[in-house]
């Protein structure tokens, strides 16, 4: 962008809206100017809605990857059932430039329209040319019109329980969005944390227990790549932030990563050696599987939760990100599908499985996800269970649903990752006639400084890519579960 260009979009976005009263353009006059950009619309319930939105000074230039100098405002929607008829739903007069706002007490599926706004700027949608904040994620300038959502209806029948799916925090790892390396330099170039900051993974991890346990979680399943690269502490570090949550292999359960393999490094010498795999130890398996196979069977208020190795290769000497299950772990998987194919069966393996997800997976070569064969095989043992209803996975560090024509009620949810933009996990809410999931960022200040920090990542793609659109993010489905319980209070 050219000085010149950036002058004329900072005009733009700091232009007072022709909406505003001839009292509300006076107090403008009077608050400093700000650049209110990246509106989007994270989660959308049956019954509420969460807001987010960046505010930066724009009489600064932005840095090399394209981002203002943070600067703080107030936090304010606008909203009602008709574009003409709107009034203030919130509003926080905390000068901050990360804004979180959720609004509650809506009415299930019904439209609604609604501004949000800073210093009395409206924000502007982070989206396509089309101004709805519900899909890819660009800055853009210019006039913010009212923008519209339909609350969705909920599953039939009594609220059950939840559970938290959540994937990638990679603790251990201090660069963020490094695609490969060339002699040493990545490429594209990664994001950092501000100097003096706690490291990002602990900061998006401390969050994460927290966070899922205030939405009502019950259970927290962590899908893989749990440390940057296995090393004793950071498996250990990791470990102590998911205790957080509750008791392992009872509140929270997790499954191995590509990242959490056995490692040939001084930083994992101190584990347990891998047979026939000179100079390999594995971290992970000493901290979270120490007397027993990678992969397990758990039942929870009646829903039978399945965890998958999807690193489970014959030597870790192999290389390679791709996913691999091994024949023993596949022939347990069969026997305990068929033994009974009809209970209420959650699925979750770091990998994702789907064609569809293969074909989508942006700048990665082929092989990336679960084994084609394996995929396969894996989509036609679903088939022959019909008590499996959804897939979680990780990996791609983006918010994607996809399907499979093998086996068609099946939910294959990829979840973005805890450790950076959008920063936040998946929550599965179950009733007696069927489940909706909704993807929430996290609201502590510093997690959200951290994601607005790593939104340019990949050169600026990443939020295109790992946002995902609505249906991604907020999804309601019907099934049979009533043979499913609450849970028994404490």
């Amino acid at each position: 962008m050219s000085r010149r260009q950036f002058l004329r979009w900072a005009g733009l976005v700091a232009a007072t809206p022709l909406f505003l009263s001839l009292e509300e353009r006076a107090a403008q006059a009077i608050r400093p100017r700000v650049a209110a950009i990246n509106l989007e619309l994270v989660t959308l319930t049956e019954t509420s809605v969460i807001l987010t939105w960046f505010t930066g000074d724009p009489s600064k230039g932005p840095d090399s990857f394209g981002r203002l100098t943070p600067v703080g405002a107030d936090t304010e929607v606008w909203m009602g059932t008709s574009s003409g008829q709107l009034q203030q739903v919130y509003l926080d007069d905390t000068k901050t430039p990360y804004h979180y706002a959720e609004i509650t007490g809506l009415e299930p599926g019904q439209p609604y329209f609604f501004v949000a706004r800073s210093n009395g700027v409206p924000a502007v949608p982070a989206s396509s040319a089309s101004g709805s904040p519900f899909g890819t994620s660009v800055v853009r300038v210019g006039a913010a019109p009212a923008a519209a959502f339909t609350t969705p209806l909920p599953p039939p029948g009594t609220f059950l329980f939840s559970v938290a799916l959540c994937n990638d925090l990679h603790l251990g790892e201090t660069v963020a969005g490094l695609a490969t390396t060339v002699s040493g330099v990545g490429v594209p170039p990664g994001i950092s944390q501000v100097p003096g900051q706690a490291p990002y993974p602990e900061i998006m991890a401390g969050a994460l227990g927290v966070e899922a346990r205030q939405r009502g979680a019950s259970v927290l399943m962590a899908a893989g790549d749990i440390s940057s690269e296995a090393a004793q502490m950071d498996v250990t570090t990791a470990k102590s932030y998911l205790d957080a949550f509750g008791t392992y292999r009872s509140d929270y359960f997790v499954t191995r990563g590509n990242h959490d393999r056995p490692h040939n490094s001084a930083d994992a010498a101190a584990c347990r050696a891998v047979a026939g795999a000179d100079g390999y130890h594995d971290c992970f398996v000493d901290s979270f599987f120490p007397s027993g196979p990678t992969w397990y069977e758990a039942n929870v208020n009646g829903l039978r939760i399945i965890g998958l190795d999807t690193y489970d290769k014959p030597s870790p000497s192999n290389g390679g990100d791709n996913g691999v299950m091994g024949a023993e772990q596949f022939a347990w998987l069969g026997e305990r599908l068929a033994d009974d194919p009809d209970i209420p069966t959650f699925v979750a393996g770091h990998h994702p499985v789907t064609v569809e997800s293969d074909l989508t997976t942006v700048g990665k070569p082929t092989m990336f996800d679960l084994d084609p064969q394996q995929a396969l095989q894996l989509e036609a043992l679903y088939a022959k269970a019909p008590g499996v209803f959804v897939h979680h996975s990780g990996h791609t560090h983006r918010n994607k649903r996809t399907t499979s024509t093998t086996a068609p009620n099946v939910t294959f949810q990829e979840v973005a990752a805890v450790k950076e933009y959008p920063g936040g996990f998946h929550l599965l809410r179950v009733f007696s006639g069927g489940y909706a999931m909704n993807f929430y960022k996290f609201r502590d200040a510093d997690a959200q400084a951290w994601s607005e920090r790593s939104r340019p990542e990949y050169a600026g793609t990443a939020p295109q890519y790992t946002f995902g659109n609505a249906s991604d993010r907020n999804a309601v489905f019907t099934r049979d579960f009533s043979g499913l319980r609450a849970p028994v209070p404490a």
